[in-house]
């Protein structure tokens, strides 16, 4: 029992390793919200699906290639209005070269601000920033000096 596990080891199931592929955020308009990821944070739409089964069309941005990183997908259901609003502490969170900028950014492609930009703690060089996207998804932003730690 006293052995720490390697941080490099991966949890595997059927020797296969697990990774996070997509997070998926309900949104009123497709087309305004994808505007707004890809103005604010500059993602790109790495492939549109449209599943008639359901009813709903979906983008997925990104960085790079959903088969070697996390992409968001956003998604609109075409019969319903979606229920949107409190978060009730669920967020996800980018990190940013320019917090400031990048905040207001948001604020300025219709986004809210949560928290402004500030210290994570005293004499913290890290700083971190709450925004609300178009749906109401809560977005932290989060900027690190190189060597700091948060």
């Amino acid at each position: 029992m006293g052995e720490t596990p390697s941080a490099k080891a991966e949890p595997a199931v059927a020797g296969r390793a697990f990774r996070i592929r997509h997070l998926a955020l309900e949104v009123a308009n497709l087309e305004k919200s994808t505007q707004f990821y890809q103005s604010v944070f500059g993602m790109k739409v790495l492939r549109i699906r449209e599943n008639p089964i359901r009813n709903d069309v979906a983008a997925y941005l990104g960085y790079h290639d959903e088969q070697d990183d996390v992409s968001i997908e956003l998604y609109q259901f075409r019969h319903k209005t979606p229920v949107l609003g409190e978060s009730r502490g669920f967020h996800f969170a980018l990190a940013v070269e320019n917090i400031e900028a990048v905040h207001d950014r948001a604020i300025k492609a219709g986004g809210l601000s949560k928290t402004a930009p500030q210290n994570n703690r005293p004499n913290s060089i890290n700083k971190f920033a709450f925004i609300l996207d178009l749906d109401g998804h809560e977005i932290e932003l989060t900027e690190n000096a190189h060597g700091a730690q948060s």
